[in-house]
């Protein structure tokens, strides 16, 4: 690799850095709609020049966490309604092919693994630690995609729950449907267990659209942008 390979090569190192950085703060609420992005602010709070921070935002922007507009510059996004209710049919198919590729693979330690977790979620919804509880469902979740051995399905879920992720700093896990989605995961560790792997895909394609029959009603329900961010509880695992 000669110098201008590795200059371009750093150069997008740190993009992708900064590009990741920005990114977790917007799905985890920390960055929220409608924030200006300075660039040179960014720039000085990362360590870094304005570059990689430019190239970061213009990423972004494709992606649909932050709008970029000549003259304005960057700023967040706002959650789309309309993207959720379109993302949740593709979410539940392709869970469902996931956990069906899985089932094959599977081996005892993972299983044990899926079930340790379980004990884990039980305690924190007793504990109604729900932000710790989001984000093993996310691990669990993940493990099983994961196990689907399909790289580019793993990628395109992970984007997916990414988008999802963003209403986690909007709304709270109902009381009510946590315990419903425990039982939807045991459920499920239990039909992989007994080498039931359609009937394992059966049950996420039900808890993805359990979970996203009580998430519409509350969506629907609020209307509007403005209440969509004041509203206290969805159901989101």
């Amino acid at each position: 690799m000669n110098t201008r390979e590795g200059t371009v090569a750093k150069r997008q190192s740190k993009s992708d850095l900064v590009h990741s950085v920005i990114k977790e703060a917007i799905i985890n609420g920390e960055l929220k709609p409608g924030t200006h992005l300075v660039m040179a602010d960014l720039a000085a709070k990362l360590g870094v020049s304005v570059q990689p921070v430019r190239e970061a935002l213009k990423r972004l922007d494709t992606e649909g966490y932050v709008t970029w507009t000549l003259n304005v510059g960057a700023v967040v996004s706002e959650i789309s309604i309309t993207d959720i209710k379109e993302d949740i049919p593709i979410l539940r198919v392709l869970e469902g092919l996931a956990t069906r590729e899985a089932a094959q693979r599977m081996a005892p330690p993972v299983l044990a693994e899926l079930e340790r977790m379980l004990t884990v979620m039980h305690s924190y919804v007793e504990k109604e630690k729900h932000t710790e509880y989001g984000l093993l469902n996310k691990e669990f979740h993940r493990l099983i995609h994961k196990w689907s051995g399909n790289s580019h399905l793993l990628k395109i879920l992970d984007e997916l729950w990414a988008r999802r992720d963003r209403l986690r700093a909007v709304f709270l896990l109902s009381p009510t449907r946590a315990q419903e989605s425990l039982r939807e995961h045991e459920a499920v560790v239990a039909a992989l267990k007994a080498g039931q792997g359609e009937k394992a895909a059966q049950i996420i394609e039900e808890h993805r659209m359990n979970a996203a029959e009580e998430l519409l009603k509350h969506l629907d329900h609020s209307g509007s942008r403005n209440l969509l961010r004041s509203a206290k509880k969805a159901i989101l695992n």
